[in-house]
């Protein structure tokens, strides 16, 4: 009989291979005959049936313990046999159901069970064990994606809550936006009440609106329209035209420049005088002769009353036309020029007037309400005092009360000379609008500027 060294069966002695396993027999030594083994002087392997010495304490032929005899069943061998690795047949027809052709690894991803390995050693060594995980217990990184996950789920629950809860507690608007057909498609809700609000700016409404106010008109005509707060921007027809009192915008500017660099004390005292005074609009000239006036109050009466005798004071005290046009000219004002003084009526016949365009005035103000002409205060300080300006019967006339407005006037009838300049906000942003007409009719200049004024404060801020 023939023992095979893997698991221990009794085969034939013509047979190559075990009929149990099918592990290969050629190699394999004869089965020790049953007188050595019966008369004690060997003991039996019960793993693999192989005689070994009584003094041995591991089977020399697979390792096994016989310390632990009787503990371990041997119907399903767990490692290899020391030598060659058995293979198994190409063709069997089957298999039995207690073992398998090849061993078995020493541990299962699968299943994670825990599987004993016992490692053959040579005779004489101990052999090791090593241990698979225990099943069911998992890894240390799923739990913290577990955790992870659940702290999501909680702070996401939260924040919903929240904000659900702040939704229905926000009151309903009451104001409804009113939008015309030619309004911009940006939405009036993300506008903002600061100078940096975002205004709808629809340049084909804006040059539409511009068209028909002029197409009635004679004369020339020209126009600047820009949201305060962008590059955007509508001019029309833009050059050099008569300014009349546009001008005392120039004016004002130049004075506080001068105080901000301290060659001008705007709080300094004028005495009035007689010659001084001028005709046209304006309070100045029907005060008594010797009133004390500061600079600073001067310049509020040249703006709110359009006071020429305020201007001409202003221009004189100064250092007349070439330092103002100077400071003009650094204002990157380039169409802009002081040539006389307020009711100097010879030096128009002789060709010299005020000069400015739409465009000057426009960015001008545009600098000034954004904070970028001379200070933060010193152009909050002319703001208010445009603010304050008694004459809104062009641009201003048609719009809500709700509207502020930053304006100043130039006009000259005798010469046909109508203009408005003005800065427009309300809670949505605000613009700046300037329109310069000259050589036309009184009645049909400052009927087309109220109908102006009125569609570009619908298209750019309702």
């Amino acid at each position: 009989m023939k023992i095979c060294p893997n698991c221990g069966h009794e085969n034939d002695e013509n047979v190559k291979f075990c009929e149990n396993c099918g592990a290969e027999l050629t190699a394999v030594a004869e089965t020790p005959t049953p007188d050595a083994v019966d008369s004690g002087q060997q003991k039996r392997c019960p793993r693999c049936q192989t005689p070994n010495s009584q003094e041995s304490r591991f089977c020399e032929n697979c390792g096994y313990d016989f310390a632990t005899q009787g503990t371990e069943q041997t119907t399903m061998p767990d490692q290899e046999t020391a030598g060659s690795e058995p293979t198994a047949p190409e063709s069997t027809t089957s298999e039995p159901t207690t073992s398998e052709p090849t061993p078995k690894p020493m541990t299962s991803d699968a299943t994670n069970e825990q599987v004993r390995t016992t490692t053959p050693v040579t005779s004489g060594k101990t052999p090791t064990t090593e241990t698979a995980p225990t099943k069911g217990k998992q890894p240390k990184w799923q739990w913290l994606i577990s955790a992870l996950l659940l702290i999501l789920l909680i702070g996401g629950g939260i924040y919903f809550l929240q904000r659900d809860t702040s939704h229905t507690a926000k009151p309903t608007a009451s104001h409804t936006e009113r939008k015309t057909p030619r309004q911009s498609q940006t939405s009036s809700s993300s506008r903002q009440t600061s100078h940096a609000a975002t205004t709808s700016f629809d340049r084909s409404a804006v040059e539409s609106d511009i068209t028909t106010a002029f197409k009635s008109l004679d004369g020339t005509n020209s126009a600047y329209v820009s949201p305060v707060n962008g590059q955007q921007q509508v001019v029309v027809n833009n050059g050099a035209q008569s300014s009349a009192s546009s001008i005392k915008v120039f004016i004002l500017v130049t004075a506080y420049a001068m105080a901000k660099e301290g060659v001008f004390n705007l709080n300094a005292t004028h005495t009035l005088t007689a010659s001084e005074k001028v005709g046209g609009t304006g309070v100045i000239q029907n005060m008594s002769d010797g009133t004390k006036l500061t600079y600073r109050e001067i310049l509020k009466h040249m703006i709110d009353d359009s006071d020429n005798t305020g201007a001409n004071i202003m221009i004189a005290k100064m250092g007349g036309f070439g330092l103002i046009n100077n400071k003009i000219k650094n204002m990157g004002a380039t169409d802009t020029k002081l040539q006389r003084k307020m009711m100097d009526t010879d030096a128009i016949d002789q060709g010299r007037d005020n000069l400015t365009s739409a465009r000057d005035l426009g960015m001008t103000l545009k600098k000034l309400y954004n904070h970028q002409l001379v200070s933060k205060s010193a152009d909050d300080e002319m703001l208010a005092i445009l603010a304050d300006n008694q004459n809104r019967t062009k641009l201003p006339k048609l719009l809500p009360s709700s509207a502020k407005v930053y304006n100043k006037t130039g006009e000259y009838a005798d010469y046909g000379v109508q203009n408005d300049a003005e800065i427009v906000a309300n809670r949505h942003g605000a613009f700046v609008a300037v329109v310069l007409s000259q050589d036309g009719h009184e009645a049909d200049q400052v009927a087309a500027m109220n109908q102006l004024g009125l569609k570009l404060y619908q298209n750019i801020l309702e």
